[in-house]
């Protein structure tokens, strides 16, 4: 559907729904930087010139001003309009690790500030500056609310805002304050009547036919997830492990394997998730647990840099197969067979409709369809500088919902891929069990596959 206005789309609102105190829907990012060029000679955060900087860079990404706005009644759904009383303080802001420092107590403070609901009368996103690490290193924390940007977006918009280039396009920021409420009127009642010319035109109706389909495709595919102590609703508290792994390495092994990097990483995280089960004394044979893979969809469009774009597909992961390298072929074949049997929007207009209906949150808590959730987001392939602080190291972190306890997200970045494992604290304290898992497995698949032996580093 066309507007002329910035309305949500249906997977920001479904982002908007599944919120809870317990269920932050922000995505972060922990950058570790050289900080000798946005400290002063006596260590302190210049906090000042970072924020005049970030809010004058914000002209190249006007989306960071704005706010969600409800029209009301008839007026369609809700849009984005810009916050009349933005403040740069509030967004941007310096902490002060205690000595010693380090990567555990950084993630710590991480988990710490990721923690609370972004406030939505203010646009949904912070920079948290951290001094205190060792060798002078400064990190910043990024949280970003699922509602505006799926993770290759939030890539793209972080790139825009930290790391302009003299090649970068960026328009200039302009007001967007809300439109009357009868211009929305008007607006919304465009909406409706095309998208009910689209319903009743012959093959739009053979492809909503066809969506129909996929969507019980989908469900039976996807239906009664085998029940493990993996899921369970989740609470309030946070744990994470993170896995570094050499890029071109994982490349040779996908390929040697016929499968894609993603395929490593889900078989890496079913090595780990069978090394747990068996910790707690749980069966393992015959268990094929269901992972919500997110996918992008095939387009020749280039990716935007706020929205959700991203869809889901389920592929099932083999727990029984004890061989890492007989895992990664069947994983490869199920993940090939998954892209082409089921849509990506199927399960997103699932959660729509649960979420019109009230229903999002409770089915969520309670649903036996995946086990887990795992993303692998591209990022930027050459060294970056943000701020013009070079940029050492990026590690994802995602989002947990639900009674999906468990998540893995791999993003890549200057030839290491990262693969964060977040979870829930008090559910699974073991998840170093599980880490150490997939660093055994990616031994042995290098091992198998006669690549250079490349130790990951794990923490």
């Amino acid at each position: 559907m066309t507007t002329g206005f910035a309305r949500l789309s249906a997977v920001d609102l479904t982002n908007l729904a599944i919120e809870a105190p317990d269920t932050p829907m922000h995505v972060g990012m922990v950058a570790v930087l050289d900080g000798a060029s946005i400290c002063d000679a006596d260590g302190q955060l210049r906090l000042a010139e970072i924020r005049a900087d970030i809010d004058r860079l914000l002209s190249r990404v006007p989306e960071l001003r704005r706010i969600v706005h409800h029209p009301g009644w008839l007026a369609g759904p809700p849009l984005w309009v810009d916050d009349p009383s933005f403040d740069i303080d509030r967004h941007v802001n310096g902490i002060a690790l205690s000595p010693p420092g380090g990567e555990a107590a950084l993630m710590r403070v991480a988990e710490e500030r990721l923690a609370p609901l972004l406030d939505r009368v203010h646009p949904m996103w912070r920079i948290w500056f951290v001094t205190g690490l060792p060798d002078g290193r400064v990190a910043a924390i990024l949280a970003l609310h699922h509602a505006l940007a799926d993770g290759l977006a939030a890539v793209r918009l972080l790139e825009a805002l930290l790391a302009p280039t003299a090649t970068a396009t960026h328009s200039a920021w302009s007001a967007a304050a809300a439109p009357g409420w009868r211009m929305l009127a008007r607006d919304n009642l465009r909406l409706r009547l095309t998208t009910l010319r689209r319903l009743i035109h012959p093959p739009r109706t053979c492809r909503l036919a066809g969506s129909l389909s996929s969507s019980r495709q989908l469900l039976g595919h996807a239906w009664h997830a085998p029940r493990t102590s993996l899921t369970g609703p989740v609470g309030p508290h946070r744990a994470l492990a993170v896995l570094r792994l050499d890029l071109a390495t994982v490349k040779d092994v996908a390929h040697a394997h016929d499968g894609k990097v993603n395929d490593v990483v889900l078989n890496l995280a079913a090595g780990g998730l069978r090394a747990l089960l068996r910790s707690r004394g749980e069966r393992v044979d015959r268990i094929d647990i269901h992972a919500a893979v997110a996918a992008s969809p095939r387009t020749r469009t280039p990716a935007p840099r706020t929205g959700n774009r991203a869809g889901v597909i389920v592929v099932k992961l083999p727990l029984g197969e004890p061989d890492p390298a007989v895992r990664l072929r069947l994983i490869s074949a199920n993940s090939n067979n998954a892209k082409h049997e089921q849509q990506l929007t199927t399960a997103q207009g699932l959660m729509l409709w649960l979420a019109r209906l009230g229903l999002l949150r409770r089915f969520t808590r309670r649903q036996r369809l995946t086990t887990i959730v795992e993303s692998n987001v591209t990022g930027p392939p050459a060294p970056i500088r943000l701020l013009g602080a070079d940029v050492i190291d990026m590690i994802p972190i995602g989002a947990l919902a639900g009674n999906l306890a468990i998540s893995f997200l791999a993003f890549s970045y200057a030839g290491v891929l990262t693969i964060t494992v977040r979870v829930d604290a008090q559910r699974h304290p073991d998840v170093p069990v599980l880490v150490a898992a997939m660093a055994d497995d990616w031994r042995s698949l290098m091992a198998l596959s006669g690549t250079d032996q490349r130790e990951a580093a794990t923490w």
